[in-house]
């Protein structure tokens, strides 16, 4: 019994630990007055070249060459490039029909990651020189301000940006909309970390990165490190750990509005989910850690945060834990020390799924979503333990960074 109960004492303070930190970051920058924008260090727009990654989107690219063409941005200063990456279809055709400029990539290995790192060559190499490079998927729709938004970020001198990436409409899977959730709870987190001065998490449906970040570090942070050369690049974890490891912060503007559908389909939805999920557990054990220390070390706060995001609980497995560790508190009483540390966690994370659900109707998404939570909840679970089992096995070998070649056409068409 003195097992079972330190196992219990353990895991709840673990679960209140972790709600704590997620509940009170937003409550501290709700306290705090919104900072007063910063010295413009340009009063002029920048130029700015758009990238949209594509890999057999020919169903998709039109509409997002489109979208980009109808921001509220000068066309003078606006190029958008799509990258039809080991396609097989007819994306590459139909972007150029839509009007962007085409580069067409067969060598290396297939990906976004690697796609994002060698377009960016690829426009060095041609003098491209733009003032800000912006990032979106081709599944993706900006909003009209959305350009504009990230422009002005530049403006007062940020390096990167990230937007606040919602679910679209056309969307209406029940995981779609609990997915639509997890990027509320993303983007109130990346809001309470602007409001704070702290570092953001990276959402790669729409950022922006500086002429003077490219030219220093080209894609070289989000790509897998040696010491783990055959792991999958799920950029967005890395990315944002590694540009604080560099001195730099990730910021966020809320305004800058993209829209995604995500995955059609639920299997499609849970492979992403673990490719995700693993991603974020090896940039855990790979960099989060030495961050940590680094922040402790130095009392750097900047460093602390961010590599506490990178270490932190997803916020699904988290409620998982809350409501198995109340559970258990409820079944197996033990006075009120233990009792507290055992429903506090729960209630902290109800009364945070409760603001998360009213800031996501005004994101579109209806409060019934709450219905399904307790699928949801064990769904994201699943993820986040089949992340564990080695299925690199049973991947495809282009997948992989040393993948051989294949010979292929120029960049340019």
């Amino acid at each position: 019994m003195i097992v079972v109960r330190i196992v219990q004492a353990v895991l709840a303070l673990v679960a209140l630990l972790w709600s704590l930190y997620v509940v009170v970051m937003p409550l501290l920058a709700g306290l705090r007055r919104a900072r007063v924008g910063a010295t413009a260090h340009s009063a002029a727009l920048p130029s700015i070249a758009v990238i949209v990654p594509s890999h057999n989107m020919e169903n998709e690219i039109e509409a997002c060459v489109t979208a980009l063409q109808s921001s509220d941005y000068p066309p003078e200063l606006l190029t958008i490039h799509v990258v039809a990456d080991h396609c097989t279809d007819e994306t590459a055709s139909r972007g150029r029909m839509a009007g962007a400029n085409l580069l067409v990539r067969h060598e290396d290995p297939p990906g976004k990651t690697y796609a994002i790192a060698w377009t960016l060559r690829a426009l060095a190499q041609a003098d491209s020189d733009p003032d800000l490079y912006v990032i979106t998927d081709a599944t993706a729709r900006v909003d009209r301000g959305f350009l504009r938004s990230l422009a002005s970020m530049w403006q007062g001198g940020e390096e990167v940006v990230v937007g606040h990436s919602l679910v679209a409409m056309t969307n209406t899977k029940w995981f779609a909309k609990c997915l639509g959730l997890t990027l509320v709870h993303r983007n109130l987190q990346n809001w309470a970390r602007e409001r704070l001065e702290l570092s953001s998490l990276i959402e790669g449906r729409g950022m922006a990165y500086s002429r003077r970040y490219v030219k220093r570090f080209g894609w070289s942070l989000a790509l897998p490190t040696k010491s783990r050369a055959g792991q999958h690049p799920t950029e967005d974890w890395r990315h944002g750990v590694r540009i604080v490891e560099n001195g730099l912060r990730v910021a966020f503007q809320d305004e800058a509005r993209v829209y995604t559908p995500l995955r059609a389909d639920l299997a499609t939805a849970t492979r992403q989910g673990i490719r995700w999920e693993r991603g974020r557990q090896l940039n855990a054990i790979s960099h989060g850690l030495s961050l940590l220390a680094k922040g402790l070390k130095d009392h750097d706060r900047l460093s602390l945060f961010a590599a506490l995001d990178a270490i932190q609980l997803p916020v699904a497995v988290l409620g998982v834990l809350c409501v198995a560790v109340a559970i258990l508190t409820l079944a197996l009483p033990d006075g009120p020390v233990l009792n507290f540390l055992g429903i506090a966690p729960v209630v902290l994370m109800a009364c945070y799924g409760f603001q998360v659900t009213m800031r996501g109707r005004r994101d579109g998404i209806p409060a019934s979503t709450l219905i399904w939570a307790p699928v949801y909840l064990l769904w994201r679970l699943s993820t986040f333990v089949m992340a564990w089992v080695p299925l690199d096995r049973a991947r495809n070998p282009q997948d992989r960074p040393n993948a051989k070649r294949r010979p292929g056409p120029g960049p340019w068409r």
